[in-house]
């Protein structure tokens, strides 16, 4: 009895420890520079050539434009279908030794294909690829709009405490078929909680799918026969575009009186996994942190 005592009131010790939590991790990086109005950085390789990179929260696959690729001689491999034959036009390469600024990256996998076609049909930002939100994986990925300045910890094994309030970061995929992207709690719209995609190439503030309209109180607002002209989204696609009284995270509200957009037959939907999506307009003058290791979302 006393031995079954002695057990209990150890287990009951052990839970009632608080949470181990990794100290707070330093950051480095460097600036954040504007590719077509949106977030890039400069990234160096170990041979000494700087890329000009969007940073690209809302795809799974870094990218590397094919004649860059070509011009710095990298190796590449196919990129097999499902029938297990090479896709024309896309392979598979790695940048080593990146630089970030002051901040290691190492090795980044890309998909490497042609861009510059597509920059020249104002489709794609100017740049020299993107850097995925795998190329973060497990890091803290700051981005501070209102310094210019992107930034990242070393890979972490422990997680981070939130520094008051965060959402919790998930990685469904777009659509039953879509690859998995990076989707946060925590946002809110009139006061109304949603789950919506964090996607830095998207040039609005805050798109609300078909599914999610009603439940948010939006029908009225959905009827707007505005529309806006996104060319960097959907190979470009025309959005209804209204007015929200509030656009927030937490208690922290983001902007008053601010446009909301609600999709065309054209914008590719995500089959009703997710409420909406968030992007650059809506955190200009904000430091957005994504805990990529313990997924959680904060603003500052």
């Amino acid at each position: 009895m006393l031995q079954q005592f002695l057990s209990t009131l150890i287990l009951f010790c052990l839970l009632a420890l608080p949470a181990v939590y990794a100290q707070t991790p330093a950051l480095n990086g460097g600036p954040m520079f504007e590719c077509s109005g949106l977030p890039c950085v400069d990234i160096v390789t170990d041979k000494g050539k700087h890329l000009r990179m969007l940073v690209d929260t809302g795809n799974v696959n870094s990218v590397l434009d094919a004649a860059i690729a070509k011009d710095m001689g990298l190796t590449t491999t196919p990129v097999n279908g499902s029938d297990g034959k090479p896709v024309a036009g896309y392979s598979r390469a790695e940048l080593t030794g990146i630089m970030l600024g002051d901040a290691s990256l190492g090795t980044i996998k890309v998909l490497v294909m042609d861009i510059a076609t597509d920059i020249k049909r104002d489709r794609v930002p100017l740049c020299d690829g993107t850097l995925a939100y795998t190329a973060f994986k497990n890091r803290l990925l700051e981005l501070d709009y209102r310094k210019k300045n992107v930034r990242i910890s070393a890979a972490l094994t422990s997680d981070v405490k939130c520094p008051g309030f965060c959402g919790d970061i998930t990685y469904p995929t777009f659509g039953k078929q879509g690859p998995p992207i990076v989707v946060a709690t925590g946002f809110t719209i009139n006061q109304q909680p949603l789950t919506v995609q964090i996607d830095t190439l998207f040039s609005g503030t805050m798109l609300v799918y078909p599914p999610s309209v009603a439940k948010l109180g939006l029908t009225a607002q959905s009827g707007s026969n505005t529309q806006e002209f996104f060319p960097y989204t959907d190979d470009g696609v025309q959005m209804v575009k209204a007015q929200a009284d509030t656009e927030a995270f937490g208690s922290h509200v983001l902007a008053k009186k601010v446009p909301v957009y609600f999709a065309t037959p054209d914008v590719h939907l995500p089959d009703g996994l997710f409420d909406g999506t968030v992007g650059h307009e809506l955190f200009k003058g904000i430091v957005l942190t994504l805990d990529l290791h313990s997924n959680h979302a904060w603003i500052s």
